[in-house]
């Protein structure tokens, strides 16, 4: 990651609560019901932020977690939430866990903040179990054609890394997943962005107040781009 990140703001805390994503966990539950996880399973948290999903999952479902962030800062609040939960420092592109640990892997609304997509599908399908789900939650730009404006703006944000949809479908397919459900939630972030307006003003205004200065211009390239938001669930074929 580089430049600021939008995701230890402040503004970014008081605006989408500790899960950092649209929806807070509506998609999860769906998530949890469709991946079919159960309380001998032991899933990866893939950029878990302050540690809300970890205790979620546990709290209403048993579920055991494994939080993975590369934010030292998110991490703190993390541990300090969940003192009895494992929490490692480390990125999607270098999973420090072993071969086939998990039965499941949660990305929700992290995928999109990762350098390097195709490493950080690698390592995900190396350390899931044969027959393990990855369930994501994402954005996506229904205008891909524009995404190469977008990405010349410099902060954290899963709107930098909006996704052409149909190519993620590829990559996630050749990374050695079978995609079993796809998703439009764009009702989700529809709602999120109505709430943002409200309470800063303008989008513009947000995004200037949580990634600064290299934010300027970047609401303007972001209309362009057209943002939906997806849920894909896939599971490790062999």
């Amino acid at each position: 990651m580089s430049g600021n990140c939008a995701y230890e703001s402040p503004e970014m805390s008081a605006l989408l609560g500790g899960t950092l994503r649209p929806g807070g966990f509506a998609l999860t539950d769906r998530g949890v019901a469709n991946c079919r996880w159960n309380v001998d399973d032991l899933l990866l948290d893939l950029g878990c932020g302050a540690g809300a999903t970890v205790r979620y999952l546990d709290q209403n479902y048993g579920l055991s977690v494994v939080g993975l962030d590369p934010s030292q800062k998110l991490l703190t609040l993390a541990r300090k939430n969940n003192p009895d939960k494992e929490f490692l420092v480390g990125s999607g592109e270098a999973i420090p866990c072993q071969d086939e640990t998990f039965h499941g892997v949660l990305s929700e609304c992290t995928l999109s903040l990762m350098t390097d997509l195709n490493a950080t599908l690698q390592e995900v399908y190396r350390v899931m179990k044969t027959q393990g789900m990855f369930f994501i939650t994402d954005v996506y730009a229904r205008n891909p054609e524009a995404l190469e404006v977008i990405k010349t703006h410099q902060f954290t944000s899963c709107m930098r890394g909006l996704y052409d949809l149909k190519q993620l479908r590829t990559d996630v397919t050749r990374a050695g997943f079978e995609i079993i459900l796809l998703e439009d939630h764009s009702e989700l972030l529809k709602q999120l962005l109505v709430k943002t307006i409200f309470e800063f003003g303008s989008m513009q205004e947000f995004w200037l107040k949580t990634g600064g200065a290299c934010a300027a211009g970047f609401q303007d390239a972001l209309k362009m781009c057209k943002p939906g938001y997806f849920m894909m669930i896939a599971r490790k074929v062999e």
